[in-house]
């Protein structure tokens, strides 16, 4: 199913020997015209479901994360207890070199309107229903 979405499997093995699982998908965003492609952006979505050796992967995402060329958005969905709040967000250089958003999901839970593409695929990885 992960596949059929865009999505490959991922890992990240971090400073301090923090590691996490879950799936990522680029997503290419052009900007087009009539004389043809004006500007190519590309956006990056993890849904994480493992982590290991932090105790608040969306504090340690937020801080070790760096911003990738080319790449406006990145968003992580943190599947599971999580103890931060719902949202967090990050710019890199004022926005200039892009976002870092991390997301928290409780399967079942409620959820933040920016991640309702990425629930469905959860609830049925996880069996869960969809709110």
């Amino acid at each position: 199913m992960w596949t059929y979405l865009g999505f490959e499997p991922w890992e990240h093995l971090g400073s301090g020997a923090v590691s996490m699982r879950g799936a990522a998908r680029k997503i290419t965003m052009v900007k087009s015209s009539v004389l043809g492609v004006i500007a190519k952006y590309y956006a990056w979505d993890y849904v994480v479901w493992s982590w290991q050796n932090t105790a608040d992967p969306a504090a340690y995402l937020l801080r070790e994360w760096k911003p990738l060329p080319d790449v406006v958005t990145q968003r992580f969905l943190l599947v599971g207890a999580a103890p931060s709040s719902k949202r967090r967000a990050r710019t890199f250089w004022m926005g200039f070199m892009g976002f870092l958003e991390v997301y928290v999901y409780v399967p079942g839970g409620g959820y933040h309107q920016k991640i309702k593409d990425l629930i469905p695929p959860v609830n049925l990885a996880l069996d869960a229903p969809n709110p």
